[in-house]
Order: structure tokens, then sequence, then C-alpha cells
């Protein structure tokens, strides 16, 4: 589990809502921890959702832990042919085009000419 420092901070967003909820409860605050969006509390004082935060970063915390991961990516051999580049992004077929080493370079084309081309919304 994580050891996590007495002095830990984070930033939570503390809103006023103003009138009820659709479901007709009386909520009027919402506090949410901008590092954990997916923490959220909402009560009827400020100090309450503020309490109630904190509670729950602080059982979050008793229960879990932080790790880093490492993923090495599977990079494209220079040398590789498109068609090699594409076989090895998962691209097994390439429908008409299959067997046309031209095709590739014309869509290449094609896109070079879009970029050029602006878009004119009427």
């Amino acid at each position: 589990m994580i050891n996590a420092a007495a002095n830990d901070e984070y930033r939570v967003l503390v809103t006023h809502l103003p009138g009820s909820e659709p479901n007709g409860q009386q909520w009027r605050w919402r506090a949410t921890v901008l590092e954990f969006p997916g923490i959220a509390e909402v009560g009827g004082s400020r100090e309450q959702v503020i309490q109630q935060i904190q509670d729950r970063i602080s059982e979050i915390l008793r229960h879990s832990e932080i790790v880093t991961l490492s993923v090495q990516a599977t990079p494209t051999p220079a040398a590789a042919t498109q068609n090699e580049a594409l076989l090895a992004q998962g691209w097994d077929d390439h429908g008409l085009f299959k067997h046309d080493s031209e095709a590739l370079r014309l869509f290449d084309e094609i896109e070079a000419e879009r970029d050029r081309t602006p878009v004119i919304w009427e």
C-alpha cells in the first residue's frame, strides 16, 4: 500500500450550486478533486463537502498504491517497404489496392492537395 506523506496536498474545486438537483434534493455544494476528477462529493454546506473529500482521499490512499509503468513500443524498421510498415501496424489487407504499389503514393498526394485547399462552409 502507499505511504502517503501527512502533508500531501490536492486541489479541490468547491462550487456553490443554486437551486436544487433534478431529483428534488437540495444539494447546495459540490467538491471535485482536480487531480482525480472521479472523486466528487455533494452536500449541504461548504465545510461538509470539504470534509467528505478529505475522508474519501484518506480512504482511497489507505487501499491504493501508485505505480509507474514503462511500455516499449515496437519500432518500424527504417528499411521496411510501405507494405511492411502497414503490416507491422496491423493492416493486413488494403482492399482494392492491395497489390498496387503506387496506390499509397496516390493517397498521399490526395491528402496533400486537401491540405492545400481551404474548406469553405456555406
